[in-house]
C-alpha cells in the first residue's frame, strides 16, 4: 500500500509540473521578446524623437533598421511581430521624410 501511495504522489507531482511548464515557457517567451523589443524601441524612439532634424535622424536610421532585422530572427510571439512591423513603418516614414 505504501508503494502505491509513493507512486501516486510521484504521478501527481509530475502532472503538476507538466501543467506549469507551458505557462513557464510562455512567460519566458514574453520576457525574451520584451527584452529584444526594448532594444528596438530605444533605437526607433531616437529616430522618431529626432525626426524634425533630418541631419540628426538620418544617421540613426541604420541602427534602427539593424535592430529591427536582428529582432525579426529572435522574437517568437505574434504580438511582438506586429509591434515590430509598426515600429518599422515609423522608421520608414522618417526615412522617406529625410532622403
Amino acid at each position: 500500500m505504501r508503494n502505491e501511495w509513493i507512486v501516486t504522489l510521484a504521478v501527481v507531482a509530475s502532472l503538476s509540473v507538466g501543467c506549469q511548464d507551458p505557462r513557464k515557457q510562455t512567460i519566458e517567451r514574453i520576457d525574451a521578446d520584451t527584452e529584444v523589443m526594448g532594444r528596438v524601441s530605444t533605437a526607433v524612439n531616437e529616430v522618431i524623437r529626432n525626426s524634425p532634424d533630418c541631419d540628426v535622424a538620418k544617421p540613426l536610421l541604420g541602427e534602427a533598421y539593424q535592430r529591427i532585422e536582428e529582432a525579426r530572427g529572435r522574437i517568437r510571439l505574434a504580438a511582438s511581430r506586429q509591434t515590430l512591423e509598426a515600429m518599422k513603418a515609423q522608421v520608414d516614414r522618417v526615412a522617406q521624410a529625410c532622403p
